[in-house]
């Protein structure tokens, strides 16, 4: 009775292990997730490098015109400005998450003292409401801001991560504005040319 039963178990393993059938798909289950992941990632940092990039262009476009005096011979309030400025972005980019800062600079260096936009995941009220726009005249050291809330589509990747073991979440590296966001800023610094 032993023994026949250990040639059944000995028939089946035999059996299990010529077996092939199903064999691809356990080895997606192991390949499947980390590429899926892998994937995911490469899509959300290229589309958030493709959103910095169209605001710096769109910014540097919408700077021109200040820069040229159009602007200022135009009579431009901020809300003109932002209509050019959103002219030049592509149309998967919402206008309405777009502020701008206009701000005459007595020298070069002074530009490198910049709004602070973020804190604690909320935009500061000097970007939403108090934000300036002064086009200056010729010959003026002008400082353009622009500011973006980029959603993040894949925020759950980096809270799948633990950092060194400590069940703290890992620092995501696009999350910049909160833990779903990362705020996007264009600048363009320059000298209004001797429009007048």
């Amino acid at each position: 009775m032993i023994l026949n039963f250990h040639r059944k178990l000995n028939r089946l393993r035999k059996r299990f292990c010529k077996n092939q059938r199903g064999a691809a798909a356990l080895e997606f289950a192991f390949v499947g997730g980390p590429f899926f992941f892998l994937m995911m990632g490469t899509l959300e940092a290229g589309m958030t490098l493709f959103s910095e990039h169209s605001i710096q262009q769109a910014t540097t476009s919408a700077s021109r015109l200040i820069r040229t005096g159009q602007a200022q011979d135009g009579g431009f309030s901020a809300a003109d400005f932002k209509q050019r400025l959103c002219e030049n972005l592509p149309s998967m980019l919402d206008c309405g998450k777009v502020y701008i800062n206009v701000e005459v600079r007595t020298n070069f260096t002074d530009t490198l003292d910049r709004t602070d936009a973020s804190s604690d995941g909320q935009l500061n009220s000097d970007v939403t409401e108090g934000a300036a726009f002064e086009p200056g005249n010729a010959g003026d050291i002008i400082l353009v801001e622009t500011f973006y809330e980029w959603d993040l589509y894949t925020p759950f990747l980096m809270h799948l991560l633990e950092a060194n073991g400590t069940a703290q979440p890992a620092p995501h590296w696009l999350a910049n504005h909160g833990d779903d966001k990362r705020l996007v800023r264009g600048i363009a610094v320059f000298r209004n040319e001797p429009f007048n």
